[in-house]
């Protein structure tokens, strides 16, 4: 995905909760709009999200650093049933992982970090 994706700006972001689908409306180096669609989302979490945000990148991790990277965030978030009521972190997994749940990682050079699990992503021009 780097090539359209690397050093484009992201112009608006939409999270449908009804459809399970996040959608980032970006604009690359020269000028030309496109949508970035995850489909089938389960949890997401975004940080800095200021305008004229820039993305580097946005690439798929093993699902297993998904608890590792993110053990405070779900520890924190568990108490108000964040991303779903578990009683243990091996129960969640279960879950992502029977759901068949992707990690998505999002960097950026400016602004908006964050991931994103779902299904699956498209580039939608």
């Amino acid at each position: 995905m780097m090539e359209k994706i690397h050093d484009s700006k992201i112009l608006n972001y939409q999270i449908d909760f009804e459809s399970s689908i996040i959608q980032i409306l970006s604009e690359s180096e020269n000028g030309e709009l496109f949508k970035i669609a995850f489909e089938d989302f389960f949890a997401f979490h975004f940080e800095d999200q200021i305008p004229n945000s820039i993305l580097l990148d946005i690439f798929e991790e093993e699902i297993n650093s998904f608890v590792l990277e993110n053990e405070e965030l779900l520890e924190k978030g568990k108490s108000y049933y964040w991303p779903m009521d578990y009683d243990s972190i091996d129960e969640l997994m279960n879950h992502i992982k029977e759901n068949s749940y992707h990690y998505f990682k999002i960097q950026a050079s400016y602004g908006l970090n964050g991931w994103i699990l779902s299904k699956k992503v498209l580039i939608k021009e």
